[in-house]
This record gives C-alpha cells, sequence and structure tokens, in this order.
C-alpha cells in the first residue's frame, strides 16, 4: 500500500515587496499536496514573535526562502528577519530552497534596497543562499510555480523528510507488525548497550572531572554596529560540561536538547571568548556548538558511563539519550547544595 506524505513548508520573505510572488508560491506548494505556513499567517507583532517562528521552523520539513530585490526589516541582532529566520533554519538542519529573482538590479527602485548599506547586505545575503543552498530563478511571480514544480521535488529526494501521513492510511496487520519490529529493536539496543558497556577503556584512562576539554563554535559578533559570523573556543572542565546537560536528561531527551544546554552555557561566557581575537566586539547572538566538539560530548559522557542512548521510539525520529544511574549520581555530587 502506497502511503501519500504531505510536507510542511516554512516560507521565507521579505513582506511588502513580494505580495503577487508570495501568493503564486503558496499557490504552487499547494498544487504539490504540500502544507506552506510563513509568518504572513500571523502579521502581528508580539513579544513571542520569534519564539513563533521557532516554533514554526522546528515542525517544518523544509524551509523555502523567496528574495526579490530587498533584504528586509532589520531585527534586534542586526540581521534582516529574512536572513535571521534562514540561519535559524541552517542550524536546526532543515533542508533550504532558495527562489531568487534572476535580476534584482532591473526592479523598480521601492522593491530594491534604498540605501548603499542596505544593498551590501543584500547583496552578502544572496551570494550566501547561492553557496549554501538548493537554488531556482525566477523573474516574474508567475515563474514561481515552475520553479517550486522543479525545485520542490528535487529537495525532497536530496533530503527525504518524514512528512505527514494520515492515521487511516495504515491498517491493523500493519500496526501489529510495526509494533513487533519496535519491541525487537528496544530489545535488540538494550543488548547492544551492554555489550559497549563491556568494551569500553577503562575509566582511569578517561579524561574527567577537573580535566579540561576546548570546545568550538560560531557564533554573531557585533562591532560597531557591524555583524559577522565567526568562530571561537571555550575551554570547560568534564564536571562543568556534566553538570550543564545532566538536569535536561532525567528522561530521555532528543539530541538538540543537549546541545542546546551546551549553546546557552557557552553563550553567558561567548563574548570573553570572542574579544581575545576581537577586542572591540562588543555583543555576541547565536551561538551554534561545532558538531565535532557536539560528538565529543556525546562519545566521551557515554565512555564515563553517564549517558546511554535510548532505543527509538514511535513518531520520533531523533536520537535520544537519558542519564545512566552512575550519571544521575554524579549530577546529584556536583549540584546538590551541602550543609554549611
Amino acid at each position: 500500500m502506497s502511503i501519500e506524505r504531505k510536507y510542511q513548508v516554512f516560507v521565507s520573505s521579505t513582506y511588502s515587496d513580494l505580495p503577487e510572488a508570495r501568493q503564486e508560491l503558496m499557490l504552487a506548494l499547494l498544487s504539490l499536496g504540500m502544507i506552506p505556513v510563513g509568518m504572513e499567517l500571523y502579521p502581528t507583532e508580539s513579544n513571542n514573535h520569534w519564539a513563533m517562528i521557532q516554533k514554526l521552523i522546528n515542525e517544518c520539513d523544509y524551509y523555502l526562502v523567496l528574495v526579490g530585490g530587498r533584504y528586509g526589516t532589520l531585527s534586534p541582532i542586526g540581521l534582516s528577519y529574512t536572513h535571521r529566520e534562514y540561519v535559524y533554519a541552517a542550524t536546526k538542519g532543515k533542508p533550504v530552497l532558495a527562489l531568487l529573482h534572476d535580476a534584482p538590479d532591473f526592479l523598480p527602485s521601492e522593491r530594491r534596497e534604498a540605501t548603499r548599506e542596505g544593498d551590501v547586505r543584500f547583496n552578502d545575503f544572496r551570494k550566501l543562499l547561492q553557496q549554501k543552498c538548493l537554488v531556482r530563478y525566477w523573474n516574474a511571480p508567475a515563474d514561481l510555480a515552475e520553479a517550486v514544480r522543479k525545485g520542490m521535488p528535487a529537495l525532497v529526494q536530496k533530503a527525504p523528510s518524514s512528512g505527514w501521513v494520515r492515521a487511516a492510511t495504515s491498517d491493523a496487520a500493519s500496526d501489529l507488525e510495526v509494533q513487533m519490529l519496535k519491541q525487537r529493536i528496544e530489545a535488540l539496543e538494550r543488548e547492544k548497550e551492554e555489550l559497549t558497556q563491556g568494551l569500553r577503556p577503562p575509566l582511569e584512562h578517561l579524561a574527567r572531572g577537573s580535566d579540561r576539554v576546548t570546545l568550538g563554535y560560531s557564533c554573531n559578533v557585533f562591532i560597531k554596529g557591524d555583524c559577522k559570523v565567526s568562530s571561537a573556543q571555550t575551554s570547560m572542565t568534564w564536571d562543568q560540561v556534566t553538570a550543564c546537560v545532566a538536569p535536561q536528561m532525567l528522561d530521555e531527551v532528543p539530541e538538540n536538547v543537549m546541545r542546546q544546554a551546551l549553546e546557552e552555557h557557552i553563550a553567558r561566557h561567548a563574548l570573553s571568548d570572542v574579544q581575545v581575537s576581537m577586542p572591540k566586539a562588543h555583543a555576541v547572538r547565536n551561538v551554534v556548538l561545532d558538531t565535532d566538539s557536539f560528538n565529543q560530548v556525546k562519545i566521551h559522557l557515554r565512555a564515563l558511563g553517564l549517558i546511554r542512548k535510548c532505543p527509538p521510539r514511535p513518531g520520533r525520529t531523533q536520537v535520544a539519550w537519558q542519564l545512566t544511574p552512575l550519571g544521575d549520581q554524579a549530577m546529584s555530587q556536583l549540584l546538590a547544595r551541602r550543609r554549611s
């Protein structure tokens, strides 16, 4: 039985200059059976505006950015809202399709940036999308239907996603088979964890406690009002790493929760790290831990026996982790307050 999947697509664009193009784009996505969402559906500014954007992007399977000739309104961190949405989607690993106007310099003046600074920001953003994303070009709003019909299937093929499936498409026999397979997977995962435990190196040979580890990350650095992406490093003890992630892992959590806990800790000291090489930096935003550094933390905590990989669960696509009893004990020793 073939199961029809529907994919949710977050559409990001500047607002006032692209109403016709955005409408054509939405209709093209709907014609492909996809579910478009975007902040034009929530035009009212509010205190939780950015939190709502993050939630929508997190829930989407794909991210689509429509670019005409404007960089757009600047957000509080110095990037336009469209640019900021793209950065967030990229850090979350969302597959991205960029639809770029093929001749933005020939657009009417009201649909282009009015200042030289705006032009520079726009061109930098456009080049970034050309380097990092799957790109399709358009000239008139009517071109977008063809661009979407070619671009989205290519993106789905390149980066398959789980999408949405109607519950009615499954049957009782399939459900029973899936349940049995899941139980078998859980049993095999437990066996694997027990075997792995016996193959780990002796603890006395592993860094721990006050031993330090260097973690790399990227961030937006602000110098005299300008914003640029930079790389930096921070040093933490393994006790600090454990104390940072352990409280989040009393129950099973996906990897992004562990990563976010580390990034929030690093962000509190990131300005000092960055000022070592850029002493004029006055603010740091959007800390993103390097994948190699995160993997180092994850593997080392597992080798110490503090965390374990959890078996797959229904409806969960991300790898999940949880504290072991030893990890729970280590957390209590590090964080519980002693009597004076």
